[in-house]
């Protein structure tokens, strides 16, 4: 298939017939028809090996997704949700720090912030584990969708979902932007069944994007791969001068149009538009702020996004790919090499062309079969449906285990006993410096007590790169390090016990640690 071949998939004789069309496309009732009609051998009558591998890769990523809360803001997140529900507004300022309390602040997630306080308060944090999983989940049974799972080698389909999942593990989690990657997945399937003429439910996007900007902060990603769409339909028309791929380059454009101005059906107003460019021009959040730093190939976590990448790119170097295959890759890997947490929107995006391209190469090169296949037996059907629910149950133990966890591993990640000790000792300090990454979970454990104000928290912006880089002086003991802790008024200092500064204030004589354990120190500064 030529680069610039359009991925209208119909044949020759349906696209000459006299199927019912509207602008040019079939009948959505007449693709459900061909989609779903039950063929000879397909999974609805015969489970056999290819509902046993995808089904197993789906069942087992499920504790991929399903995980304990591990996510410094997941606290801070809880907290403003339930501030806004008790108080039936957004906040328009800083409420958890006394550094930024001036500071204005754009809240583009407090939709998701208010669901998570409703289901973390009903269900505690193993129901938010549960429910965030889920979601993150039905992202990839979209992605799935997109690559037509159904059509292709499976043994092709199976290996490339398990290798998205893992691809994918250091960002599935309880986190807003799960919103954005289910939300690109299911524009990146409406998109391609657009461009195939099969479909056109991207028109219902606008109203996706109204949601999208109150759920999250990630709906420019929408938009650029309206624009990915846009491009290769003004390509093909300018190959062919087809009136059909004109027809459809001006529904995109109407699209964006309107997305773009749907986006504004929010209680920020016009704000949303400059968060996400205030965002990616922050040198403070792109320098010190991890999962807005480029991925470290070094770095073991990252190795499965690293082998998705190469094997995506060699698909299509040595398969047939699309101009929106090859377009919307090099979109999701310049979001993905920018930033850690942009991940995520790499697999959404790569993982249908990781299975189209290298089917095609399986095709090609597979050599032909040599013994007929195995007959369909009922027997097999029910053993395959034995093993997929006896691997559901484990995968269910399993995760019922690491969620039993949560307890011990949230003392271990965060300063649960700190903040045991400050909560008995009140009159200890009146403004504390803490360890960045923390501050969401002693905001949701203090807050609105005036004396356990943060200096700090992981809304990057909301704090503002200049008080970003203060905290970084501290905590890497640059020069000027002590004159930030007294022009903040800093009595006391919740740090990661063995970190520089731990060791450099046990040396002061004007401060005294008043508490230590494996996790956090707390340091008291002497009258």
């Amino acid at each position: 298939m030529p680069l610039l071949e359009s991925t209208d998939s119909r044949p020759r004789s349906a696209k000459r017939s006299g199927l019912k069309t509207v602008i040019g496309y079939a009948q959505p009732t007449d693709i459900v028809e061909a989609e779903t009609a039950v063929q000879p051998g397909s999974p609805v009558q015969f489970f056999g090996p290819r509902a046993l591998l995808i089904g197993a890769v789906l069942i087992t990523s499920l504790a991929a997704f399903v995980r304990p809360v591990t996510d410094g803001d997941f606290w801070w997140h809880v907290r403003t949700g339930q501030w806004i529900w008790e108080h039936g507004r957004l906040p328009g300022h800083d409420i958890f720090t006394y550094t930024a309390a001036s500071h204005t602040w754009v809240d583009h997630e407090y939709l998701t912030e208010v669901l998570m306080w409703l289901v973390q308060a009903r269900s505690g944090l193993s129901g938010v584990s549960v429910a965030f999983g889920l979601l993150a989940w039905s992202g990839l049974l979209l992605v799935a969708v997109a690559a037509r799972a159904r059509q292709q080698p499976y043994v092709i389909v199976g290996l490339a979902l398990a290798l998205a999942a893992v691809a994918g593990y250091p960002i599935w989690g309880a986190r807003p932007q799960m919103i954005t990657f289910v939300l690109a997945s299911l524009e990146l399937l409406w998109l391609r069944r657009f461009l195939e003429g099969s479909s056109r439910a991207i028109l219902w996007l606008p109203a996706v994007t109204m949601l999208w900007s109150n759920l999250h902060g990630g709906w420019p990603v929408g938009l650029v791969f309206l624009g990915v769409g846009l491009v290769c339909c003004l390509a093909w028309w300018l190959r062919d001068r087809s009136p059909e791929h004109l027809r459809r380059a001006c529904l995109l454009a109407i699209v964006a149009a309107a997305a773009g101005l749907t986006v504004m059906i929010n209680p920020n107003g016009p704000a949303v538009y400059a968060y996400p460019l205030q965002t990616l021009t922050s040198t403070a959040q792109q320098g010190l702020i991890a999962e807005w730093q480029s991925p470290d190939f070094h770095m073991t976590a990252v190795r499965a996004f690293e082998v998705m990448l190469l094997l995506v790119l060699a698909g299509i170097a040595f398969g047939k790919p699309t101009l929106f295959d090859v377009l919307v890759v090099l979109a999701g890997a310049a979001l993905a090499l920018e930033a850690n947490r942009h991940i995520a929107l790499f697999v959404s995006a790569a993982t249908p062309v990781l299975v189209t391209t290298w089917s095609e190469i399986w095709r090609r090169v597979a050599p032909p079969r040599i013994l007929p296949a195995a007959p369909r037996r009922r027997w097999l059907s029910m053993v395959t449906v034995a093993a997929l629910a006896l691997t559901a149950v484990g995968v269910g133990l399993r995760t019922a285990d690491d969620l039993q966890r949560q307890p011990a591993l949230t003392r271990a990640t965060f300063p649960v006993g700190a903040a045991d000790w400050l909560a008995a000792h009140p009159a200890a300090g009146t403004r504390m410096f803490n360890e960045y990454a923390w501050g969401g979970y002693l905001a949701e454990r203090f807050y609105p007590e005036p004396n356990r104000r943060l200096f700090v928290f992981s809304e990057g912006l909301l704090i503002g790169d200049q008080l970003l880089f203060s905290y970084r002086r501290v905590a890497g003991l640059s020069p000027g390090w002590r004159e930030v802790l007294d022009q903040a008024g800093v009595d006391y200092v919740v740090f990661e016990a063995g970190s520089p500064l731990d060791e450099l204030l046990r040396m002061q004589p004007d401060w005294r640690l008043a508490y230590r354990d494996a996790t956090a120190v707390i340091y008291v500064r002497s009258s």
